[in-house]
Parts: structure tokens; C-alpha cells; sequence
């Protein structure tokens, strides 16, 4: 595998282990999958931002 390719698969790795992570969460309320809530809460805190507001503006602004 090339080099380059090599973040990407790291990457992918980590999705797959996040969408095993069991979701206890009630069904009432649940706008996204938990994998992807939990990659927004990792790439936040990577970027220095901590708390609920802080990483609800960060996805708000970051996020489609």
C-alpha cells in the first residue's frame, strides 16, 4: 500500500470500530448515528475545543 493511502486507511479503521460501539441512547431525540456524533467529538477535541457548546458550534460550523 502506498504511503499516502495510509491515513485513509487509519481512518476507516476508526469508523469501523465506532460503529461497533453499542448505543444506548433513547430512539426519541436521535437526529445522527452514534459513530458519526463520536468522530465529531474526537476531531473537535483533537482541534482544542472541549464541552458540549464549544463542540456544537465546532460541528455546526464544520459540518455540512
Amino acid at each position: 500500500m502506498r504511503s499516502d493511502r495510509q491515513p485513509f486507511k487509519y481512518m476507516l479503521s476508526l469508523i469501523e470500530k465506532l460503529k461497533q460501539v453499542k448505543d444506548f441512547r433513547k430512539d426519541q431525540g436521535k437526529r445522527h448515528p452514534l459513530w458519526i456524533v463520536l468522530v465529531v467529538i474526537i476531531l473537535g477535541t483533537m482541534l482544542g475545543y472541549s464541552g458540549y457548546r464549544e463542540l456544537g458550534e465546532f460541528a455546526k460550523n464544520n459540518l455540512p
